[in-house]
């Protein structure tokens, strides 16, 4: 048993050495942007139109993706978010569309994200919850290029440097449809007396 107590204790030591020490409980939560968006319930007396017949523009890039168009619930009645190139976050990774769902005679609304596709690894920011601290500095921001928006009133989501547990990843910037009432926080990485903590970008209310 003290030979099993000693190894244990080892390993805690092993990995306290390779994070770094854990920063104490922050107060100032914050809420990551997932990679796939929850349902939502619309409370809408219809079902949303079919989709539009789109031509998409000329690919941007070989590595763009097309972000199809789709159909929106705002207040009273039903808009179209038309469709755009966009580059996919780390190399590997597809685009989910947004759909509708109705289930009970309700209608249900989930937005479109980007997911790693069989074979790859995931490369999303951490849940808010997770404390990440690194002790090497993340390097400058890369300056981005932006694509025109693909709407309007659309919110650029900035790029960000992410630690993947080895080394510090690009992900790149992105549009995203806004949310009334609230604006984008972008991630970063903050200064702290046990190294660098993670901030996952997230909707603030104003």
């Amino acid at each position: 048993m003290a030979r099993m107590g000693l190894l244990l204790v080892a390993l805690f030591q092993a990995l306290a050495a390779t994070q770094g020490a854990a920063p104490p409980p922050e107060t100032d939560a914050v809420q990551a942007a997932p990679a796939e968006g929850p349902e939502v319930r619309v409370d809408t007396p219809t079902a949303p139109p079919p989709p539009k017949a789109e031509t998409p523009s000329a690919q941007p890039s070989p590595t763009h993706a097309w972000i199809a168009g789709h159909w929106v619930w705002e207040k009273t009645a039903y808009a179209w978010v038309p469709g755009f190139w966009a580059p996919p976050p780390a190399p590997g990774y597809v685009w989910v569309a947004a759909r509708w769902v109705q289930r009970g005679g309700v209608w249900y609304f989930r937005d479109g994200h980007w997911k790693p596709a069989a074979g790859t690894s995931a490369v999303t920011a951490p849940s808010a919850g997770v404390s990440v601290t690194v002790q090497q500095a993340p390097p400058a921001a890369i300056a981005e290029v932006r694509p025109a928006p693909p709407y309007a009133g659309a919110v650029w989501i900035p790029g960000f440097w992410f630690w993947n547990g080895t080394q510090y990843v690009w992900v790149a910037g992105s549009w995203a449809a806004p949310r009334p009432g609230f604006a984008w926080v972008k991630a970063h990485w903050k200064a702290t007396p046990y190294g660098w903590r993670w901030v996952p970008g997230h909707w603030r209310r104003i």
